[in-house]
């Protein structure tokens, strides 16, 4: 269960990632989806919330301006570092602790769990992500709700394109190059970033499984959780094949 060193998890979660994204991650897309996940989780005032692979803290911190007593629980140290940084500018508290998700170190503390993101799939195995759904359930209390976010393996599929590209503020060069495994059901993306003096070096970037919905709600169902929402986006559209996110939202029963 112990993190591998020279994990692409481990390796690729620093200024490469957001810079690489940092066209997806505006505050505008990150109040859309707060709002949405707290109309869904039906939160009361001062609900406590877990934000598993919280990242920089871009949805704990509107969580936490909201009245929430948050947690960020990243891998990264660093991301934690922004995390907290950004609670102190926006002056709200939000609790960081560093930890693998599959050993979330709380018991019956939480009101819910939101996982955004595609961050659901990082590990090497299905018995990992078995792994991070138990402890999700033991972090919850009674009745409390998960809430997670996932690209939808179907629309992938029926969208795959192997190359991309885009181009960052300062002119950098982001090119993206996919490998789906419909085997394994895994999708493989690697960067090569030309920076605008023409520099060029090689980046690991992300190792993702995709889970179909019978898939996920097998698992969710096995470990104790009572699906009661799926969703296609964070408009509240109806879950479909052409949707391109999968959210679902989950109650821990007993």
């Amino acid at each position: 269960m112990e993190t591998r060193d020279g994990a692409w998890y481990v390796d690729f979660f620093g200024d490469d990632y957001l810079n690489i994204y940092s066209h997806i991650f505006t505050a505008e897309r990150a109040a859309q989806e707060v709002s949405f996940a707290q109309k869904i989780l039906d939160l009361a005032p001062g609900a406590r919330v877990l934000d598993l692979c919280s990242g920089q803290g871009r949805h704990s911190i509107p969580l936490a301006q909201q009245g929430y007593r948050v947690t960020a629980l990243d891998l990264s140290p660093a991301y934690l570092r922004l995390a907290e940084r950004a609670a102190e500018t926006h002056r709200v508290t939000v609790d960081t602790i560093a930890a693998d998700m599959r050993k979330i170190p709380f018991a019956r503390c939480f009101d819910a769990v939101i996982n955004m993101y595609s961050s659901f799939g990082y590990l090497e195995s299905e018995s990992d992500d078995l792994q991070v759904l138990e402890s999700v359930v033991t972090a919850l209390r009674p009745g409390g709700r998960f809430f997670i976010d996932m690209l939808n393996r179907e629309w992938a599929v029926a969208n795959y394109i192997q190359n991309d590209w885009h181009t960052g503020p300062d002119g950098t060069l982001y090119i993206e190059r996919r490998e789906l495994d419909l085997a394994s059901s895994r999708m493989h993306v690697q960067f090569t970033i030309v920076d605008p003096r023409g520099g060029r070096r090689n980046s690991i970037g992300h190792n993702i499984r995709l889970y179909t919905l019978t898939e996920i709600s097998r698992m969710l169902s096995l470990m104790g959780l009572q699906e009661i929402g799926v969703y296609g986006g964070f408009n509240g559209e109806a879950y479909a094949i052409d949707t391109r996110r999968m959210i679902i939202s989950a109650e821990r029963r007993a």
